[in-house]
Formats: structure tokens, C-alpha cells, sequence
């Protein structure tokens, strides 16, 4: 006799989002020694949290990966594209501005502008420049690789690294700076 499935069950996937849940929840909470530790017993409080920490930041840039799979869907995040499962079949990245307002650099990637210009690049348009870096820090297709960063020019590669040291590709950037200088 075959059982059917009960529908009181909960899925998997339901019993994988409450367990992440449940450790995001108790990870809000932390051990704190004062007297009731004296008894043996510590006593647990809620960890206050910045605003900023609860919310992720809405995603500022949209990076649209060129790949042979059809209709893939965009990145919000320079970390979600390097560590997308796809990331080896990019053959670039195509980035815009999606954050709420008129674009404007932030102090950070306003260092990230000033590098390029110490490098002796051209930031005549300083946001174009900022995503000239960006989008340089993705992936660029191996077999263009010199013709790629060649492209791009010594000071966007040099922003590139310092926006992204742990980028993929940062080893054969450096290398390719070493070897052009």
C-alpha cells in the first residue's frame, strides 16, 4: 500500500528557511558575565544592533553578466558575481546604477577615483571612471586578458585592486601591472 504524502509535513525547503531564521534570531543574543554567572547560571540579554546592521543596504549597482546562458539573471553585488556559479563562463559585466536618487559617488569609491588619478588616469568624469573600475573588477575573459587590461589602461587596473584585492582575477592583475610598468 502506497502512503500518501501527509500535508501537515513541512517541506524541506520551509524547515531550511526556519532554521536559518532561528540561528539569524540567536545569533542576536549574547552570554553576559555579571553576577548571575556567579551562581553558575549567565545571564543572556539581546545584543543591541546598529540599524545598519539589520537591513542589508539596498543593492546600488546592477551588474548584467554577459554569459552564454541565456536570460541570467543580474547581480545586485561585486561578491555575487564572484561567486557565481557561472562566474567562469562571464565574458564580461555590463554595470548600472539602480540605487534610489541621482547617482554620486560615495567617500569610498571617491579613494577608489582618487587612486586612478595618482596613477595618472584620466577622471575628467569621475563616476564614469568609478565604473570603468567596477565594471574591470568582475571578470574579464581570459583569452583577452592583456587586450582586456591593455583596454582598460594601467590606472583603472591599479583602481581595480585596490576597490577589489580579493577579486578573482587580482593575482593576474598585479602580475600584468608588474609586467607593463
Amino acid at each position: 500500500m502506497i502512503n500518501p504524502p501527509l500535508p501537515h509535513l513541512v517541506t524541506r525547503r520551509t524547515l531550511l528557511k526556519l532554521a536559518i531564521a532561528g540561528g539569524a534570531s540567536l545569533s542576536a543574543l549574547v552570554l553576559v558575565p555579571d553576577r548571575a554567572s556567579a551562581v553558575g547560571m549567565p545571564e543572556v540579554r539581546a545584543a543591541t544592533r546598529s540599524a545598519s546592521s539589520e537591513a542589508p543596504l539596498a543593492p546600488r549597482y546592477r551588474f548584467n553578466c554577459i554569459t552564454p546562458v541565456p536570460a541570467f539573471a543580474p547581480l545586485g553585488r561585486l561578491e555575487e558575481v564572484w561567486a557565481s556559479p557561472r562566474y567562469m563562463t562571464f565574458t564580461g559585466c555590463v554595470v548600472s546604477y539602480v540605487g534610489v536618487g541621482q547617482f554620486a559617488l560615495t567617500a569610498e569609491e571617491s579613494a577608489i577615483v582618487d587612486i586612478v588619478a595618482e596613477a595618472g588616469g584620466d577622471v575628467s568624469d569621475r563616476e564614469r571612471t568609478f565604473f570603468l573600475v567596477l565594471t574591470a573588477s568582475t571578470r574579464v575573459e581570459q583569452s583577452r586578458l592583456d587586450e582586456k587590461l591593455a583596454e582598460f589602461g594601467r590606472p583603472v587596473i591599479a583602481g581595480s585592486l585596490a576597490l577589489a584585492p580579493d577579486a578573482p582575477q587580482a593575482g593576474l592583475f598585479a602580475d600584468w601591472l608588474a609586467e607593463t610598468a
